[in-house]
């Protein structure tokens, strides 16, 4: 009962919004996203290493995203994390869509939903990606109950459990993380557990 009752809950965050640090601030409208993107090598999975705390991802650890290319603009998602306290493992599954697949300017902007909902708003920015070690995501969308304040999403992903440490790579994450993110808000999940699914 434990298990459903975490799915319902995680779906009725989603579909109401991405939930995370709330600000008064606009949107910025510089942001540059990765380009060139290609969303088939993107797929796969990708271990969280860093997140600005989501309302739907509270306590848990774990967690892991992974994609498959279910089109020429399109796929599926699968977002997997884990609550130690209970013994829980919660899943949810989306769609994500190319959001200006025309637009060689923003070819690394993203519309997810999930539970069925439609996939109508550009709310995932790979801001950056080499495909094979790390991706940085941004978003920022209004907040559902008050318009007049938006909210910010941040991950920090690895293809591993735990983060690369090429140089190259830490200079290229931090570098962004100074221009569109807050560090101090950053939680951590543990990846190293023995407890941690190895599926999802």
């Amino acid at each position: 009962m434990a298990r459903v009752l975490a799915v319902f809950m995680l779906a009725g965050s989603l579909l109401a919004s991405v939930s995370g640090l709330l600000t008064d601030e606009a949107c910025p409208e510089d942001v540059q996203v990765k380009q060139g993107f290609s969303l088939a090598d993107f797929a796969g999975r990708w271990y969280e290493y860093k997140r600005y705390e989501q309302f739907y991802e509270k306590d848990l650890d774990c967690t892991v995203a992974e994609y498959q290319p279910t089109g020429k603009n399109t796929i599926s998602v699968k977002n997997g994390g884990f609550n130690f306290a209970n013994n829980t493992r919660v899943v949810a599954d989306g769609t994500a869509v190319l959001s200006f697949p025309d637009d060689t300017e923003q070819p690394g902007k993203l519309n997810v939903a999930f539970f069925g909902a439609k996939p109508d708003r550009s709310n995932y920015w790979v801001l950056d990606t080499d495909y094979t070690s790390y991706g940085v995501v941004f978003s920022c969308e209004p907040f559902y109950k008050d318009t007049s304040k938006n909210v910010l999403g941040f991950w920090i992903f690895s293809r591993t459990p735990t983060f690369p440490t090429d140089e190259a790579v830490v200079k290229r994450v931090d570098e962004l993380v100074k221009k569109y993110g807050d560090a101090s808000k950053f939680e951590v999940p543990n990846q190293s557990d023995e407890r941690c699914p190895r599926s999802y």
